[in-house]
């Protein structure tokens, strides 16, 4: 997770896209493999630290990133089901878990941080939660692929 974080808040601009900076939240996408192997209660408890760190190196609104990388973690691990996981991250499954994820974290995130600004929700929503859960879940084909490979092996 570190060097996911590392990775996000150093390299992740180089592949902004839009006038708003949409870019993917691979550290979302790391979260949610962790939860959906281990659980609620480890996926929440990853999304804090995550979130709190990430908090501590973007001198931003502290907390409110743990809360919602903590809310994403604790939905990722609704999916831990020994019988399902292989099938989940080897397919589809891992993409559309991780856009929900997605559209969870950013909803608590951007709704809080554009708190009293001139945005609407319906702004908010259609500038940067969408765009970003849409761009993060196209990046999750990254761990489906690599995945199957392990599969094919």
């Amino acid at each position: 997770m570190l060097a996911l974080i590392l990775v996000q808040k150093t390299l992740i601009w180089l592949i902004a896209v839009t006038n708003y900076d949409v870019t993917p939240d691979l550290v979302l996408i790391g979260l949610v493999y962790i939860g959906m192997k281990n659980g609620k209660t480890y996926g929440s408890i990853t999304g804090f630290l995550s979130g709190l760190t990430i908090d501590f190196i973007s001198f931003s609104f502290l907390g409110l990133m743990a809360l919602s990388k903590s809310s994403a973690g604790f939905i990722s691990g609704f999916f831990n089901d020994e019988r399902k996981i292989a099938r989940y991250l080897a397919g589809v499954g891992f993409i559309l878990i991780v856009l929900l994820c997605s559209l969870v974290n950013n909803i608590i995130y951007f709704t809080i941080y554009f708190q009293g600004s001139t945005l609407k929700l319906s702004d908010i929503m259609m500038r940067y939660v969408i765009p970003t859960a849409i761009y993060t879940a196209i990046f999750a084909v990254l761990p489906v692929i690599f995945e199957r490979r392990k599969r094919i092996r």
